[in-house]
């Protein structure tokens, strides 16, 4: 008997060293940094942003095109006599004065970066997003198979506490609350595997990945390398490197732009056209043709050539609505882009409290708690051998220890999702990173 129950204590002393069995994989899982690379060249929203990117790269290419010339053909005849008709075919070309073009290039242009700057800040997002459901899934597997171990575990202790019970060495309230014991940690763990079973579909999600796809997941919950920056120097970094902040400030550029092409378009413009015609006169006298020698009736041909300019006059109309607009434009952009700032301050002060919170807290779970706790419940395992201790006694140590691996991996998973949210905050690039 005493050697069954110190091979229980051993296998959960040993769960520490064991990785989970249902959802991790050490060798074929998915690394954070996979996980994040798949995530950009799946995600299906990110996609679809990034395809957009060749929608504006075509209206800049329109933007920067020349004004098409106008041909226009003209007859007429007339209406008492039918022998007088003519023929006008003239070109019209639009100059476009007034750096018309190059407005309207600019606009498309600044309207092209601020897509690209949006698209890096949804790139960020989105890593982020994924490191932070990654990590969430991960200390969700270890709470789980802590819990099923334990399941097991108790498991096999009822069997022994029963079979003292048969044998009149323990009373039968023992092997009742063993027995309690055992469905509360079997619900606890029907909780934890629909939470880990969420999360993995949200995951599955940001992945790209189709529902019926497996996800295994590599057992990575390192944090990502600590900022030396003061809190000072990281906001300054972030107001210079974050691309939504950038995403605003080209937005007020590219109201600028919109303003200046309104006005362009509101001053006059000229076009020059020129005309070729033919007249052909038919007259009642008569007169002998130089070819046949007969007589017949007098016809006269004219070719003319015309040519001028067309001006538009901006009397009634001189764009006052559209540079209105652009001007309101201006100033909602330049609006959120100071109420962007004021967010990435506050994002990156929040984000190094929660680091530093979450430091101070993992610091607290030495090697030494953590094995002391596991320690007692193997004496306290003994000591019900040797009929010093209840049940009662050697439960609640189980659940103590319980209770402090969970939190265990609630500060890991902490810690790592404060560093995760600090490097977002700094607006830092989605890059690779291969953790210890």
């Amino acid at each position: 008997m005493k050697v069954a129950l110190l091979m229980i204590a051993l296998l959960l002393s040993a769960r520490a060293q064991e990785s989970p069995r249902r959802h991790l994989d050490s060798a074929e899982g998915v690394s954070l940094e996979e996980a994040v690379r798949r995530a950009f060249e799946r995600n299906g929203e990110l996609l679809a942003e990034r395809k957009a990117l060749e929608e504006a790269q075509g209206r800049l290419r329109q933007a920067g095109l020349r004004a098409n010339p106008m041909l226009d053909v003209m007859g007429g005849t007339s209406v008492n006599d039918r022998g007088m008709n003519e023929v006008n075919v003239g070109v019209s070309l639009p100059l476009e004065l007034g750096g018309r073009r190059a407005r309207r290039v600019e606009v498309a242009d600044r309207e092209l970066t601020r897509m690209r700057l949006e698209i890096g800040d949804r790139e960020r997002r989105l890593a982020a997003e994924v490191r932070l459901k990654y990590g969430e899934a991960i200390a969700a597997a270890r709470n789980l198979d802590l819990v099923a171990r334990l399941v097991d575990l108790n498991g096999r202790s009822y069997e022994l506490v029963r079979a003292r019970v048969e044998a009149g060495v323990s009373a039968p309230l023992e092997q009742s609350q063993m027995r309690v014991e055992v469905g509360r940690l079997d619900a606890q763990r029907t909780t934890l595997g629909a939470r880990l079973d969420l999360l993995l579909e949200e995951l599955k999600n940001l992945l790209g990945m189709a529902p019926e796809e497996p996800l295994l997941l590599r057992d990575e919950f390192a944090a990502p390398p600590t900022s030396l920056l003061t809190k000072e120097q990281a906001i300054a970094q972030a107001l210079a490197s974050r691309p939504d902040l950038a995403a605003a400030r080209e937005a007020e550029a590219l109201a600028d732009a919109m303003i200046e092409q309104a006005r362009a378009e509101g001053r006059f413009d000229v076009s020059l056209f020129t005309q070729f015609g033919r007249q052909a006169l038919r007259f009642d006298q008569l007169g002998i043709s130089p070819e046949s020698g007969e007589r017949e009736r007098v016809m006269m041909t004219n070719y003319m050539v015309r040519g001028g300019v067309s001006i538009a006059l901006p009397v009634r109309n001189r764009n006052q609505g559209t540079i209105e607009a652009a001007v309101a434009a201006r100033e909602t952009a330049r609006l959120r882009r100071v109420f962007l700032e004021s967010v990435v301050h506050r994002e990156v002060t929040t984000a190094f409290i929660r680091r530093d919170g979450a430091a101070r807290v993992l610091k607290t779970f030495d090697l030494e708690l953590l094995a002391a706790s596991r320690n007692n419940l193997r004496i306290a395992q003994a000591s019900y051998e040797l009929g010093h201790l209840r049940m009662t006694d050697v439960l609640s140590e189980q659940r103590r220890l319980v209770e402090i691996e969970m939190s265990h991996n609630e500060a890991l998973q902490e810690h790592f999702l404060s560093s995760v949210e600090l490097e977002s905050a700094l607006g830092n690039p989605a890059r690779t990173r291969r953790n210890p």
